[in-house]
């Protein structure tokens, strides 16, 4: 993969400047979203100017970086009852009445066959229009939204209201599954970014040559400063193996086939550890405490572990600490899988090789046999004979991680990824000096 050329804005575009851009995002801070926190900052680190406005103020606690801290300290919060939001359904329906009724039309036509989707329209067309007045009172000269879903549908009405044109980056289960209204983003917004080829490809069987002329792939990148090379962990063969698993509990992160494999490798005489570090979703059943059943009733209580949500310099100890990292994500019959999960790329960037099954997404990242071992989805049994094969021969998981980590350098550098992303915003919607 050829780097990017670094952009100098003064000699790639004479005479222009990027926009100042409203980032909307879902839920904000967030730590299982670290991927748009550290754009957000690299973007402005690198002169683009931009607010962030949060469709749900949600905190994590302790376990959000500094960074969120500091943006959760000046991001734009809305109260859902409150005279702001009256005053902006008032507003619009007095100055652009067919475009403000136009809006609800559409959210509720499109939504007719989603009815978690269809109720969300009721909070999400007011809180659309009162983003709008304070995006016009900000200045603010473009939109940008982080999941095609409600973020997306919030840039869409904004667009109706004000004229700001929107962009917008998909993710994974926001494009492959939850499509409602999708086609119609694509042709309003200027230009939406994915972080894998294979949601690219798998748009353009839909929705054909648009997605051509306006989707970059850009994978998220990490901080390497933050997860730098760190020497493998001393293994003698007489210490149980360690492995570290960071993420929700949702059942396309598979964990039921690690604890499963987990087991599978005790029955073999190797003894392990499992460290699973995350929580459940928001608003979902917890798939955690069917996880934590499945490790009762196989007697794992000593070989697995649940962390919950850590902050992110306790993750960094933690793939530190492993000796691969691990993660059997799959497809659901929903539909729903990962994109390119951002664990693997932290556990590599750190030299630990990883395991992890055959979906696209990790398929752009991991090289079986050269940074990491893959399976099949859903194949405990061939899951736990990769990790025994990782076991068994320290030497090679060691070249593994230091490929891993050669990887990340060259082609996941989140510094170069938010040059790439900068590129594309003066290209598409630079503005004049």
């Amino acid at each position: 993969m050829p780097r990017p050329a670094e952009v100098d804005l003064v000699s790639d575009f004479p005479g222009r400047r990027p926009p100042k851009i409203a980032m909307v995002v879902s839920r904000f801070p967030k730590v299982t979203e670290t991927f748009q926190l550290r754009e957000m900052v690299a973007l402005g680190n690198l002169g683009v100017p931009f607010e962030l406005y949060a469709i749900t103020h949600h905190d994590d606690g302790g376990t959000v970086q500094a960074e969120a801290r500091d943006l959760d300290a000046r991001a734009n919060y809305f109260k859902r009852l409150s005279w702001e939001m009256l005053k902006a359904q008032i507003v619009w329906l007095r100055r652009n009445p067919r475009a403000y009724l136009d809006a609800w039309k559409w959210g509720i036509t499109t939504n007719l066959t989603a009815p978690d989707f269809l109720i969300r329209t009721f909070l999400l067309v007011p809180l659309a229009a009162a983003m709008a007045l304070r995006m016009e009172r900000d200045g603010i000269e473009h939109v940008h939204a982080h999941f095609a879903t409600y973020p997306t549908h919030v840039a869409l009405v904004i667009k109706q209201l004000t004229g700001l044109p929107f962009s917008f980056t998909g993710h994974a289960h926001d494009i492959q599954h939850r499509t409602e209204g999708l086609e119609t983003k694509i042709d309003e917004c200027e230009f939406f970014v994915t972080c894998t080829q294979y949601s690219h490809d798998q748009l353009r069987l839909f929705y054909g040559d648009k997605v051509d002329k306006k989707c970059h792939v850009v994978h998220h990148g990490i901080d390497l400063d933050q997860f730098t090379f760190r020497e493998p962990q001393p293994d003698d063969g007489e210490r149980p193996f360690r492995m570290t698993c960071v993420a929700t509990f949702e059942e396309c992160k598979g964990h039921e086939y690690l604890v499963e494999a987990v087991r599978l490798l005790r029955e073999r005489g190797i003894e392990s550890e499992l460290v699973l570090v995350g929580g459940d979703p928001p608003r979902k059943s917890s798939h955690q405490d069917t996880i934590k059943a499945q490790v009762a009733e196989a007697g794992l209580e000593d070989s697995v572990r649940f962390l919950g949500k850590r902050p992110l310099a306790e993750v960094r100890d933690w793939i530190e600490w492993s000796d691969i990292g691990v993660l059997a994500c799959c497809r659901t019959a929903k539909g729903d899988l990962d994109g390119l999960p951002n664990v693997l790329t932290e556990s590599l960037g750190m030299g630990r090789a990883v395991v992890s099954t055959e979906q696209p997404g990790v398929m752009e990242l991991v090289v079986h046999g050269e940074n990491g071992l893959l399976v099949r989805t859903r194949d405990a049994p061939a899951l736990a004979d990769a990790l025994e094969e990782m076991r068994r021969d320290p030497e090679r998981r060691a070249k593994m991680g230091r490929s891993g980590h050669e990887t990340v350098v060259r082609d996941e550098n989140v510094i170069e990824k938010t040059q790439e992303l900068l590129r594309i915003y003066m290209e598409r919607v630079s503005r004049p000096l």
